[in-house]
């Protein structure tokens, strides 16, 4: 196919690229006016000129002598932020990273404003935030063709993988603009990821692969070529990876327009969900709870946390879980679809070994026990309090929010499980209908992905 076609939906027309240079001039000449200990500068996509159409975010750094104490980076950039933002007539709010910053809106325009430090020397850094001065010196200096990182950036979007914000866990716009340096265009990129495995390495310099390989465990290892010591990649998780592989495989054998602009998700019926379910033969659970107002840097990864340690509570009282997952709208969902919800009053634990030294240890801990032989080791039968998953379930979202923190449910999302709806069976498709129809296309992609890159 003829990836012009791509790009021509997708690359800022004149009139944008206008009004984005009238804005950059307008924020810098603000930014010099509002403070003279600051250098302000444009960073990011805008500054690489590799930003998409109707794409109207930009990043301004502040760079701050390293003689400034983190502390007083921190109150003075966010001083000198919010007046540059209230002297443009925008509105703000504070956001974190390893630091503070400011995100702004100004009429179309999104600005995240970052204070940091002028490092001449990207290895001797103070902050994570000092490299990205440089990171746009490498690219400028290097990138041959930013139309091709932007059919890369378009690429992922389409395909759910671009974004390295906790919510996404993908490809970057840095790590799209590195991989395009390094392969030279997006059909050589796509070609050789196609064939990516876990594990796999880029690297702009000579290094010692074995040791690159202990030091990151992550799927993909991109070495950041201002900073030796850095994975760029860190963030892009392993399903994430292999989309990217998968649908890398999927275009080279049949080149379509649809990777770049899919098909809206069509929303499974409630009747179609019930037959996918029939068809499983397996069991659904689902926790419902009003939406924090939180920023999503800090929400994702609690509701994470949140599944993970519920999953893992439901492990440990032997109900075995197959499938888990969460979704966000005004509300948010924790679904758990369960392999076995219902399990026998007694529950037989092996303990060890007979000549084992720990063999006194376990029979003094169980000793208000039936406990017995098999082969050579000890076996204690115990009785189990919950023998259905509902049960357990109502149990631990009735605890106190000391209990819930103990069993490590985040400490934002424990307050609110106790106030939270719970639904099993076939009362589940009662709450589906209950919520946004784009809960039912995020289920039907949940049910049908499939990521076999063989």
């Amino acid at each position: 196919m003829n990836l012009k076609s791509v790009l021509k939906e997708i690359k800022p027309s004149k009139e944008e690229e206008k009004e984005m240079n009238s804005f950059v001039s307008k924020i810098l000449k603000t930014s010099r006016k509002i403070s003279k200990i600051i250098k302000p500068i444009v960073c990011g996509s805008i500054a690489k000129d590799t930003w998409l159409s109707r794409r109207y975010e930009l990043d301004l750094f502040l760079l701050f002598n390293p003689s400034f104490s983190k502390k007083q980076l921190e109150k003075k950039g966010l001083e000198i932020a919010k007046n540059i933002i209230k002297d443009l007539k925008g509105r703000y709010q504070i956001a974190f990273a390893e630091h503070p910053y400011l995100r702004g809106w100004v009429g179309k325009f999104q600005v995240d404003i970052v204070p940091c430090y002028s490092i001449k020397d990207p290895e001797k850094i103070k902050s994570a935030v000092d490299r990205t001065p440089h990171h746009v010196r490498f690219v400028k200096r290097n990138l041959k063709k930013p139309d091709d990182v932007r059919i890369l950036k378009q690429f992922c979007i389409a395909n759910n993988c671009y974004g390295a914000d906790v919510k996404t866990l993908g490809f970057s716009g840095y790590l799209c603009e590195l991989l395009i340096i390094k392969y030279g265009s997006f059909e050589k990129l796509v070609k050789d990821a196609s064939k990516w495995r876990a594990g796999k390495m880029i690297s702009f310099r000579k290094v010692n692969k074995e040791s690159i390989l202990k030091k990151f465990k992550t799927p993909l290892i991109v070495i950041d070529p201002v900073d030796k010591n850095r994975n760029v990649s860190a963030v892009v998780s392993v399903e994430n990876f292999y989309k990217f592989v998968r649908y890398s495989k999927d275009f080279v054998r049949n080149p379509k327009k649809e990777f770049f602009f899919p098909r809206k998700t069509k929303p499974y019926s409630i009747d179609e969900i019930r037959k996918e379910v029939q068809k499983r033969g397996t069991r659904w659970y689902i926790i419902k709870f009003k939406k924090l107002k939180l920023l999503e840097d800090i929400l994702y990864p609690q509701l994470r946390r949140c599944l993970s340690s519920i999953e893992k509570e439901l492990e440990k009282n032997g109900f075995k879980v197959m499938n888990k997952c969460f979704w966000c709208n005004n509300n948010c969902v924790l679904a758990f679809e369960m392999e076995t919800w219902q399990v026998p009053k007694i529950s037989k634990n092996i303990g060890p070994n007979v000549f084992s030294k720990h063999a006194e240890e376990f029979l003094k801990h169980y000793k208000e026990n039936k406990v017995y032989i098999e082969k050579e080791n000890w076996v204690v039968e115990r009785e189990r309090k919950f023998t259905t998953v509902l049960h357990f379930l109502k149990n631990l979202l009735n605890k106190s929010k000391k209990d819930l923190l103990e069993k490590g449910i985040p400490n934002k999302i424990a307050p609110l499980l106790g106030k939270s709806e719970l639904t099993a069976g076939g009362d589940v498709l009662k709450t589906i209908t209950k919520l946004p129809e784009e809960f039912r296309s995020f289920l039907r992609e949940w049910f049908e992905r499939d990521l076999n890159v063989i």
